[in-house]
């Protein structure tokens, strides 16, 4: 039988495509610069193609390397989930889920779900982080979190990651201070008063962009940017402002005052993502499926 790459040259190979750079994946790996040059052209001999273009201007995957690349991922990640798998079924560790929410949909629904869903399943452990959307994309591409939710569909490639819709979040106007007597409010109402909104890179910062120029206004004015919803809410509690929040989010809040629906509708599809071939599908099948129950439920 022919020799077969080992699983640290197929790991070495992955940790090169996420860095792009022989000095930094050396020291992700943990070992020299000539040990995963050796480990590379070792690689790309019993491969039978150069899988990496190397220059005195550095080097990059080539062709054969960006096809090989799922190949290897593949590989590595069907060993993880059968390890994963029989060391559930002989309880040898718990089961473990990351948990990516975006930070403009808020946490405190999603964190008493994740509250009862360990009461129901305490050999459960679950970690909830609060994230921006490049950082979620990044890290479920990176494996540091297995799911992420939120909103769905945005203009970033997503033919990498499987989703599952949850539920529709309307966005309204929260303006405690203000005294409106007929609603829904138009655009022009909402900028006759100072707006609080995301900062510029936030996803939400993008959305209420387009959702302000689809009205005509091309350039919002009298801005105060915060980077949560929890932190917008206060502000306008405390200042003569208003925001666009979450529906849901206040309603989980208990927060009835000051809320105003908008003359335009501006609806948002909350949706699971995770990528496909996770090692712990199994258990994260279990915790989406509670999630979507809870949801269902009301």
């Amino acid at each position: 039988m022919e020799e077969l790459p080992t699983l640290q040259e197929l790991q070495s190979f992955i940790t090169y495509s996420k860095m792009g750079n022989f000095t930094l994946a050396a020291q992700a790996a943990n070992i020299t610069q000539s040990a995963f040059s050796a480990q590379m052209k070792k690689l790309e001999r019993l491969v039978g193609v150069k899988l990496i273009a190397r220059s005195t201007r550095g080097s990059r995957l080539t062709p054969e390397g960006e096809k090989f690349l799922p190949e290897a991922e593949h590989i590595i990640e069907t060993l993880e989930r059968a390890i994963h798998s029989i060391r559930l079924a002989n309880k040898l560790e718990r089961p473990m889920l990351n948990v990516g929410i975006l930070r403009s949909i808020g946490d405190v629904r999603m964190n008493s779900h994740v509250a009862h869903f360990q009461q129901v399943n305490p050999n459960f452990a679950i970690s909830v982080y609060d994230m921006e959307e490049e950082e979620m994309l990044l890290d479920l591409r990176e494996n540091r979190i297995d799911i992420g939710t939120c909103y769905l569909p945005n203009n970033k490639d997503m033919s990498a990651y499987e989703s599952i819709a949850l539920r529709e979040d309307s966005v309204v106007y929260y303006a405690p201070k203000r005294d409106i007597e007929k609603h829904p409010i138009t655009c022009e109402e909402i900028l006759e008063y100072p707006l609080v909104m995301y900062p510029p890179k936030y996803f939400m910062s993008h959305r209420l962009g387009s959702y302000f120029s689809e009205e005509g206004r091309q350039s919002l004015h009298q801005l105060v940017r915060l980077s949560n919803p929890y932190a917008m809410i206060d502000y306008c509690k405390r200042n003569e402002a208003g925001a666009l929040i979450s529906r849901h989010l206040l309603d989980t809040l208990e927060i009835t005052e000051g809320v105003y629906s908008l003359a335009k509708p501006l609806n948002l599809q909350v949706c699971f993502v995770y990528r496909n071939n996770n090692s712990k599908w199994e258990t994260m099948k279990t915790f989406m499926d509670y999630i979507a129950q809870q949801l269902n439920q009301g």
